[in-house]
């Protein structure tokens, strides 16, 4: 097996990694970031927030998840070097230097084996909670001293990350609504329910056919179009709470026997070739670092013939300068990945294997979702600060609003069908 099938074959598991290298005077440094595979030339391309002290030279990619329960952990670590491009940085891989796959406690069980095969004890257990009063320190330093919640540290954790939280707290998937017709203090829950149905009914999924739900959230569009149309649905998230949230709501809906969800990175689906009638992909593909690669693993599920429907974000119009701070903050805050006009978009479906089928904008029934979603993160804040921290939820709120002028970042309905 080659490094990159060694690669590959692990990272449908991942979604973030963490890059490390050393700082102009050597010291070590580490960020999470976004790695974006160009097998072409060998490397990955790496994202490099603005004045982290960077050089070229030996570097690794950590990529690690688990559980809830921290029962199942799954880590990959890559040794390589980090080189500057003209257009940012990337990391050529050269070895793959660890790997831990599977149950924790099998993982345990092969150590301790591998050890007494060796005549050597069991290392001491490290004294974890004796670094407990230095981590409150950091989280005390990185929040600037705030205090939230009931005397809990707060306001480190990364937007993206408390994702399911704020979720629950605004008792909504977090996708924009649809609210051409609505009046204006329609609840934000109606018009996101009118944004499912409008994919649920282009979709035209029928009883016995399989959809996947790609981006599933908190379950709430896949009970939806499961009940509308009595087909089976299969809902993938790369976040563990979210799925077992969803799958709790099945279940509570009596729905358990033909609508489940899962652990699935898009741009590795765990199904087989031909899986499934109908993909449905509700403003989420903007957020894939390698939209082709997830194009070409959303053909390759489909059944010839199969259908793709989608909703997403796109460039009606190139975004003048004056414009790109608002832009760089939502893809800061709002994990903008991939963003391109409608002909390179329709040119990654066809090189995926997915004709077009018709595209609508449907921006203006759209953007009144920012102002209310601004207002309802303002109302919420009790319950969103201990979550978010009080200066990242003011920032989230202030990005929201000022999403507004950036008009040329337009909202697609998007169809295209797989050839027979």
């Amino acid at each position: 097996m080659n490094l990159w099938d060694e690669i590959d074959g692990h990272l449908h598991l991942f979604a973030r990694p963490v890059l490390s290298f050393r700082d102009p005077d050597g010291f070590p440094f580490s960020i999470r970031t976004y790695a974006r595979q160009e097998r072409a030339r060998d490397l990955f391309h790496v994202r490099m927030p603005d004045g982290v002290p960077a050089v070229a030279g030996p570097a690794w990619l950590l990529w690690h998840t688990h559980d809830d329960n921290f029962d199942v952990q799954h880590t990959l670590a890559v040794s390589g070097d980090l080189v500057s491009e003209d257009d940012g940085w990337a990391f050529r891989p050269a070895r793959v230097i660890s790997r831990m796959h599977g149950d924790v406690t099998e993982v345990e069980r092969a150590a301790a084996r591998y050890l007494a095969d060796r005549g050597l004890s069991v290392p001491d257990v490290f004294p974890w909670p004796a670094l407990e009063p230095i981590a409150r320190k950091v989280r005390r330093d990185l929040s600037g001293g705030r205090r939230t919640g009931d005397g809990d540290e707060g306001g480190d954790e990364d937007w993206a990350g408390s994702y399911t939280e704020v979720s629950r707290a605004l008792e909504s998937t977090l996708h924009h609504g649809y609210w051409k017709d609505l009046p204006p203090n329609a609840p934000i829950t109606e018009a996101a329910d009118r944004m499912t149905d409008l994919l649920i009914g282009r979709i035209g999924a029928r009883p016995r056919e399989r959809v996947l739900d790609l981006g599933c959230g908190i379950g709430a569009p896949g009970i939806r179009l499961a009940k509308a149309s009595g087909a089976a649905v299969v809902g993938v998230s790369i976040t563990e709470s979210e799925i077992e949230l969803a799958n709790a709501a099945a279940a509570a809906e009596g729905l358990a026997d033909r609508v489940s969800f899962r652990y699935g990175n898009v741009m590795a689906l765990p199904f087989p070739d031909d899986s499934f009638d109908a993909v449905c992909s509700m403003e989420f593909l903007y957020q894939i670092p390698d939209r082709p690669l997830a194009l070409r693993e959303i053909s390759r599920v489909l059944k010839p013939g199969g259908r793709f429907e989608g909703s997403d974000f796109y460039l009606r119009e190139p975004v003048p300068r004056h414009k790109e701070p608002i832009l760089a903050d939502l893809r800061r805050i709002a994990l903008v990945e991939t963003l391109t006009d409608l002909d390179a978009y329709l040119a990654e479906l066809r090189a995926a294997g997915i004709e077009p089928a018709g595209t609508e904008d449907i921006s203006p029934h759209v953007w009144p979702t920012r102002a209310r979603y601004a207002r309802l993160l303002r109302a919420s804040r009790d319950a969103l600060a201990p979550v978010m921290g009080e200066k990242e939820l003011d920032e989230v709120i202030a990005v929201t609003e000022q999403a507004d002028d950036l008009q040329e970042m337009g909202f697609l309905l998007i169809s295209g069908r797989k050839a027979r």
